[in-house]
């Protein structure tokens, strides 16, 4: 299915030709009809020669009405330009041609309307006063069709020559995402709320869950309609019509986008190649205000120019539009902008970041990348979308005054999901860029992430090194808090977790559980070091370790406090210990030794298993130790559930071993 909108001065035909060709009149507004003049679009549709069915989008032509035109042509596949040969050029002609163009509309016919009205003589004036301003457009070279709606001279060499028009459009894509831009919105006795538009990048189908953008409101697809014929599926490039469930009329506005639930994102900030046209009454200067059109949308928004101060009539540059209210749009998209009073097209040009952040003006690197997003490649603009934006609000500064971007964090990484809805390109071909990346090595698969190769080779680097410095710092401790490792690095924590996967598959770190007795292996509890690293204790260090674990050795269940053993062996060893597990933390205050611990556990259990229940005496008897020591460990079987305690009696509990453990002391 395809679309043809029409484009022209007011006054010039546009509608008496719409429905001579179609028999549908697109004026549909009591005030239209009373005025003679068109005001907001009209619909239409027609059979064309070759047998194809081609929907019809008609337009205001009065200046007063531009933004309605804006809303219509933004999906059109051919534009039919409408001239009346009595009066040839004029204002809106030129302005809509200039929007043709900066939307790249490449495909067109000229209808030279009112023919009947001038002579031979004035005609081929005017059909070369119209030849020339094609010239410099995305239109040059159209064919130009005299023609009268009143005579219908010319009209079937018209319908010819939209028929091939079409045949040189380019074919509407299914992406596998479907969008329609609102343009507009009314009820149905019996039917409820229906949208139209010119569906976008995918089918939709009967049934699906929607979500109307920015707003988020869910609906679902009752019914589908095109040229008021019930369809269960539209294809893309069609004027649609969805009849929705669970929405009212007055959710809804012209400008909304419908798209299946959760595939779209509202923004606030643009990035783009803005070009000011030729014919633009001043230069677009850096903070002007100026009203966007997207689709069927229109919002105000502040223009933050990248890389010069203004921009003249003529030239482009980048820019950064900063909305006043979210915009749902994807990078390619194209825009116009206006002044907003006077009301007048300055300008247009093409979304290469949908979804930006703020940037400091001329910087080289973001200027290479916006450069680089523009260019279009998939693979180049993939491997774009992986690194990282630096933010100048939280980035570091050299001594220099430089940005610095060699600090910890901001190493971009994406998952393909995220590279899809960020670059606007089909699922396929974003898989297909990303395999072709991590083929050549210019980038690196961490689990569901891909991340730049560079960027890897700096993360690896930092997360090494941040490990080696803290064994530097505390050479007797195990490893360093996972949750720590991840916040000095400033990933997120799906991201931590596949770095963490990747850097253990390939040898660069272990990770372990906070310590043998915790049962933790991962997460928030878990501990990172680097695989060949061992605690090592200094020689006097050993000695008086040596020292110590003899006092345990000696009195097993009567050892020497928490306090005591810190205060001989200082509370780094101490940890060391306990991280190795040679030490047993019972309480904040008791430790045992672990062939000592390993030994009360199974003593404990086995008597359990044969009695039934301990009393604290039983079990002190049993150990040959203090009450004070075994209402501690008692507290410790407790809480592991190894024990359950029942008034003064002790039973086992859930989690007592199967078997009673070997004693190793």
């Amino acid at each position: 299915m395809s679309c043809i909108g029409t484009a022209g001065h007011v006054d010039h035909g546009k509608s008496t030709l719409v429905t001579v060709l179609t028999g549908i009149d697109p004026d549909r507004l009591a005030e239209e009809k009373a005025r003679g003049m068109t005001i907001d679009l009209g619909f239409a549709w027609l059979t064309l020669p070759s047998g194809r069915e081609a929907s019809i989008v008609d337009v205001p032509g009065h200046e007063s009405f531009i933004k309605n035109m804006l809303a219509g042509v933004g999906g059109i596949d051919v534009a039919l330009l409408v001239v009346a040969a009595d009066e040839g050029v004029m204002p809106q002609t030129d302005e809509h041609l200039a929007i043709l163009d900066l939307l790249r509309v490449r495909s067109g016919v000229v209808a030279l309307t009112k023919c009947d009205l001038v002579d031979d003589e004035w005609l081929e004036l005017v059909r070369e006063e119209v030849r020339e301003r094609l010239t410099p457009t995305t239109l040059v070279g159209a064919p130009i069709v005299a023609c009268s709606a009143i005579t219908r001279a010319g009209l079937p060499d018209l319908l010819a020559a939209l028929d091939a028009a079409l045949d040189a459009s380019p074919g509407r894509r299914d992406l596998g995402r479907p969008r329609l831009p609102v343009d507009r919105v009314f009820t149905i006795t019996g039917f409820g709320t229906v949208v139209t538009g010119t569906l976008l990048d995918g089918k939709l189908r009967t049934g699906q869950e929607v979500e109307i953008m920015p707003r988020g409101t869910r609906a679902r697809v009752r019914g589908l309609q095109a040229h008021k014929h019930a369809i269960e599926t539209a294809p893309p490039g069609s004027r649609t019509a969805v009849n929705l469930a669970g929405v009212a009329k007055a959710d809804l506005a012209r400008g909304d986008v419908l798209a299946l639930a959760g595939r779209m994102r509202p923004t606030t900030a643009l990035d783009v190649r803005l070009e000011v046209i030729s014919g633009a009454p001043r230069a677009v200067a850096h903070n002007a205000e100026l009203n966007v059109y997207c689709g069927a949308a229109e919002v105000p928004a502040r223009v933050a120019l990248l890389d010069r101060d203004e921009i003249a009539p003529g030239e482009s540059g980048w820019a950064q539009l900063r909305l006043r209210a979210p915009l749902v749009v994807l990078r390619g998209d194209r825009f116009i902008v206006r002044v907003p009073s006077p009301s007048l097209t300055v300008g247009g040009g093409v979304i290469v970041e949908p979804r930006a952040r703020r940037h400091r003006r001329r910087d080289p690197a973001v200027l290479a990348r916006l450069e680089l997003l523009a260019r279009g490649d998939p693979e180049e603009v993939a491997l774009a979308a992986l690194r990282p934006e630096i933010d100048a609000r939280t980035a570091g500064v050299t001594a220099a005054g430089k940005l610095d971007t060699r600090r910890p964090g901001g190493y971009g990484g994406r998952e393909a999901s995220e590279v899809e809805r960020a670059l606007g390109l089909p699922r396929e071909d974003v898989d297909g860029a990303l395999a072709e990346l991590v083929a050549r090595d210019a980038a690196v698969r961490a689990g569901t992430f891909y991340l730049a190769r560079d960027e890897w080779d700096r993360l690896r680097a930092d997360a090494i090194r941040l490990l080696d410095d803290y064994h530097h710092q505390y050479p007797l401790r195990a490893g360093m808090p996972r949750e720590e490792w991840r916040s000095r690095l400033q990933l997120a924590p799906r991201l931590a977790s596949e770095v963490v996967a990747a850097l253990a598959a390939a040898g660069a770190l272990a990770e372990t559980g906070a310590g043998p007795a915790t049962g933790v292996t991962t997460g928030h509890g878990a501990l990172l070091r680097r695989a060949e690293f061992t605690p090592q204790l200094a020689p006097a260090q050993e000695r008086a370790v040596a020292a110590m674990l003899e006092r345990f050795h000696r009195e097993p269940y009567g050892p020497p406090t928490r306090t005591e053993v810190e205060e001989a062996l200082g509370s780094d060893v101490t940890g060391a210990l306990l991280d190795q597990g040679t030490l047993v933390k019972v309480t904040d205050a008791i430790l045992l030794e672990r062939g000592a611990y390993d030994e009360a556990i199974a003593r404990i259990v086995a008597a359990l298993r044969e009695r039934g229940t301990l009393t604290v005496a039983d079990a002190r008897d049993l150990l040959g130790t203090t009450r004070k020591y075994m209402l501690a460990i008692f507290e410790h079987t407790d809480e592991r559930r190894y024990t359950r305690r029942s008034g003064d009696d002790r039973t086992l509990g859930p989690n007592a071993p199967v078997a009673p453990a070997q004693p190793t002391r």
